[in-house]
């Protein structure tokens, strides 16, 4: 059993909350009917940049934005443009009408998103990556694509196979994966990666972090797969290649029919160059990785909406040798397979409160295998944990206050399986035990509650969490 430490976090003006929300618009004509139009969204800070289509009665909802300002610009044949600057400042829904014109015979439109290029309230502590910046970053290493986002932002560290250190510090970085914190190690050599190509957007903190997000507080990686629920089929297909004999394939879709929404990806790649080699001539060092999830998401009110999603990913992979072990026949293989389910409920109470709900289920197994040939150590190995999640948080907005408090349960039970019979005992000291063997099982049980109070006065932004 682990016991929380009490964590307080307050600062002027640092950003404490968990810093994403939706927006429901309604686009309508002079005489209040609603209309399909055309809508661009615009952040120049949070480098988000989208073109949707609103329903036939005018409505769109664009989920998971992160805190910003955002340039709504509407066109619709017929109709004078219309352009308003909306700003996401809380989890609870920002709703906004707009309002179409018949143009005038004389029109000018002056478009500006200057006032999108900073968000006033953030500290800058928390970087914003966009699906633009995704969509047009350089190709990575298979196994890599999301820790080279995240090096590509100050505060980090890169060593080598990919292992990240926000600020210096080598295990206390987690992962949050659309609203559920992942607390294990996500480096290429011991858990498969969610493709960067899957993502919409990423928030990544290194110094503000939510009470939330306090099991770990070297660097949080908030990352959204969630797509805004366009009507019809949409999709897209991204194929890769490089040296090393490196090739890859991403597809992802999605059906909007109704208030359901079905979505699925799946990717699969291989290199020959997965891991840093141990010597120049890059002896056995392949890689095969590969994932698909599904998503099923449906409004059941207005206010109630509910979504499912299940992931699998792998990878499979050889351990680079050195010139002795490649001249003796060794290989060494490891694998890291993970499959997921995720289940979440939001409840809308009023315009000022909204419930959220989310549970995990989580299988996560990793392998080492070597053959009779190697030196100077064979070892086998195998890792697994399962592992049951579950949060329950509520928002609710009180004159300058936003206040969130929520209690969080995280029940994993650890199975280790270890030995190894050393093979050339000259590389070691007399004494040294020729075979060793360990295996256990344990659980770790997590509690814990927190609560935190965004206060919003004049030009000035006050957080503070309690853990």
């Amino acid at each position: 059993m682990k016991t929380f430490a009490t964590l307080i976090f307050c600062a002027m003006p640092l950003s404490c909350q968990s810093n994403s929300g939706d927006l429901h618009l309604k686009v309508i004509d002079p005489f209040g009917a609603g209309v399909k139009a055309t809508v661009h969204i615009l952040s120049e800070a949070n480098q988000y940049r989208a073109i949707l289509q609103s329903g036939e009665q005018g409505d769109l909802e664009v989920q998971r934005l992160p805190y910003g300002n955002y340039r709504i610009d509407v066109e619709k044949p017929s109709f004078a443009r219309f352009i308003e600057t909306v700003q996401i400042r809380s989890s609870l829904p920002t709703e906004r009408l707009m309002q179409l014109k018949v143009p005038t015979a004389n029109q000018t439109v002056v478009v500006n998103s200057a006032s999108t290029l900073i968000d006033p309230e953030q500290a800058g502590s928390v970087s914003q990556i966009g699906s633009e910046f995704l969509q047009k970053r350089l190709s990575s290493i298979p196994g890599r694509s999301l820790q080279d986002v995240v090096n590509s932002q100050p505060g980090w560290l890169y060593e080598g196979n990919a292992v990240l250190h926000p600020r210096g510090s080598e295990y206390q970085t987690q992962f949050v994966v659309d609203g559920i914190p992942l607390t294990d190690n996500r480096s290429p050599g011991f858990g498969p990666e969610i493709e960067a190509d899957d993502l919409q957007s990423m928030s990544i903190y290194t110094a503000g972090i939510p009470a939330e997000y306090g099991r770990k507080m070297g660097g949080v990686i908030e990352v959204n797969t969630i797509q805004d629920t366009q009507s019809g089929l949409h999709g897209k297909v991204v194929l890769s290649g490089g040296s090393y004999s490196t090739a890859g394939a991403f597809t992802k879709g999605q059906y909007t029919w109704g208030r359901n929404t079905l979505s699925g990806s799946a990717s699969g790649n291989r290199t020959d160059h997965y891991l840093n080699p141990v010597v120049v001539q890059n002896y056995s060092n392949t890689g095969t990785l590969g994932d698909w999830s599904g998503r099923y998401q449906r409004d059941l009110t207005a206010n109630d909406r509910v979504s499912l999603t299940v992931r699998r990913e792998l990878s499979r992979y050889d351990l680079p040798n050195e010139q002795l072990q490649q001249a003796a026949g060794q290989r060494q293989t490891a694998d890291n397979i993970e499959t997921m389910g995720i289940a979440s409920y939001v409840h809308t109470v009023s315009s000022h409160a909204l419930a959220d709900f989310r549970g995990l289920v989580r299988d996560n197994t990793k392998d080492f295998n070597s053959n009779a040939e190697s030196t100077p150590i064979e070892v086998f190995q195998n890792n697994r944990f399962r592992e049951g999640y579950f949060r329950g948080t509520v928002t609710a907005v009180t004159g300058r206050h936003e206040w969130k408090v929520g209690v969080e349960s995280d029940n994993t039970f650890l199975q280790e399986n270890l030995n190894y019979s050393v093979t050339d005992p000259t590389q070691f000291n007399e004494g040294t035990p020729l075979t060793f063997a360990f295996r256990s099982q344990r659980p770790d049980v997590e509690q814990s509650a927190f609560v935190q109070d965004l206060v919003q006065m004049g030009q000035w932004t006050i957080n503070a969490g309690l853990r």
